[in-house]
């Protein structure tokens, strides 16, 4: 990242600036906005019935305005929507296996959409405000943890206690798996909820590692553009 982050291009060869659908000067700002609601309401979850789906309509609003802030481009953000779509309807379907491994399968393309043009606008395009590369830094470590919460429903599928919360002695619901998802992220493991099976311990090491490994290469390329500037 830091390579092609502070990579010239060569003389005479302009770079295509990207467009901003926002008249806003901190694009990234828009996906951090709708990922602090979703952080906020979660709580709420447990509270509603499990066949309410309107809140989840409102976070693929909200995360392809974000998204579609970053890209400025209305390909990208047909793609996300239907994508999106796809996830949440079939995850609706909890009878049958196949219908919740693609809707699985969907939110990790859809997060891994959002994560890609978050960095490309971060790190790998020139004249980006050094407040936006840190606001879509904090997004993008946000975005790992709905991503590994969305994955952990690979474990659950196996076996609805792959993670179980030892409190209520019970499996984990949705919120309480955003939680863990977050928990396990930061590395700090408080070790209400934990879990069971082989599939769900490899989830976890891989939730914790992307977390280390992001906030190292983040921390890097900031001071390594910062190092760039004043040698400039």
């Amino acid at each position: 990242i830091l390579c092609r982050a502070n990579a010239r291009k060569p003389s005479g060869e302009k770079e295509e600036p990207v467009k901003n659908p926002f008249t806003i000067k901190l694009q990234a700002s828009v996906l951090l906005a709708g990922q602090i609601i979703l952080l906020l309401t979660s709580a709420l979850w447990d509270d509603l019935n499990p066949e309410v789906r309107w809140p989840a309509w409102i976070y693929i609003i909200l995360f392809s305005a974000g998204g579609y802030a970053l890209a400025g481009s209305r390909r990208w953000l047909v793609t996300y929507i239907l994508v999106s779509m796809c996830a949440l309807l079939l995850a609706g379907r909890q009878e049958s296996p196949l219908a919740v491994s693609i809707s699985t399968l969907c939110f990790a393309i859809a997060y891994s959409m959002l994560f890609y043009v978050l960095l490309s606008h971060c790190f790998f395009r020139h004249k980006i405000a050094a407040a936006d590369r840190i606001v879509g830094g904090i997004a993008g470590y946000i975005l790992l943890g709905f991503l590994w919460n969305s994955q952990a429903q690979w474990a659950r599928l196996l076996n609805e206690d792959a993670f179980f919360n030892v409190n209520r002695d019970a499996p984990t619901s949705d919120s309480e798996q955003l939680y863990y998802s977050f928990v396990t992220l930061t590395g700090l493991g408080y070790g209400d909820v934990v879990p069971t099976t082989s599939v769900a311990h490899l989830i976890a090491m891989l939730n914790v590692l992307s977390g280390v490994l992001y906030l190292a290469i983040f921390i890097s390329a900031l001071m390594g553009g910062l190092v760039e500037k004043k040698k400039k």
